[in-house]
């Protein structure tokens, strides 16, 4: 298995994952012409991430194919008195193919996401686990913290 960070060539692979990790649990049926409206999209803010590096994304492959990935947004905090350029890393999107899952591909995904994360000297990550996963991001050596607080806007997503 080869763990790296994302490149331009793997843009079309990624969208389409992205399409397969949001849609493979929903209970409803998207209006036609969904996929062909999301992936222009989807491509234009891989794009856009990766040229100016506010996003990071990072993948598993197995034989040139993508089994696994992460993606991690670095947010530039207010500058304080005693750090003036200090990040966060922000996790999201985090998703293995079915057919690597419980294989540890995942788990050893995000230890390089968090390596990177170190060497880059980003203050925390933080991420909204997915409902039944949080154990999976426990046992990554994150802790839950239930000082945060969220205000659900769109309850449509």
């Amino acid at each position: 298995m080869n763990y790296r960070q994302a490149t331009s060539n793997d843009f079309a692979s990624l969208a389409q994952m992205r399409w397969d990790f949001r849609t493979e649990m929903l209970t409803r049926t998207l209006p036609p012409g969904t996929y062909e409206a999301f992936m222009p999209v989807m491509l234009e803010f891989l794009e856009q991430a990766y040229r100016n590096g506010q996003w990071v994304m990072w993948l598993a492959e197995e034989n040139g194919v993508i089994v696994s990935h992460v993606y991690i947004e670095r947010i530039r905090k207010v500058p304080r008195p005693t750090s003036f350029d200090c990040e966060y890393g922000y996790l999201t999107n985090m998703y293995t193919v079915p057919a690597w899952r419980g294989k540890e591909v995942g788990a050893e995904l995000l230890r390089h996401a968090v390596d990177w994360a170190r060497e880059q000297k980003l203050e925390m990550i933080i991420l909204w686990p997915a409902k039944g996963r949080e154990a999976f991001y426990q046992r990554g050596g994150f802790i839950h913290e239930p000082e945060a607080m969220s205000q659900e806007l769109d309850e449509e997503r």
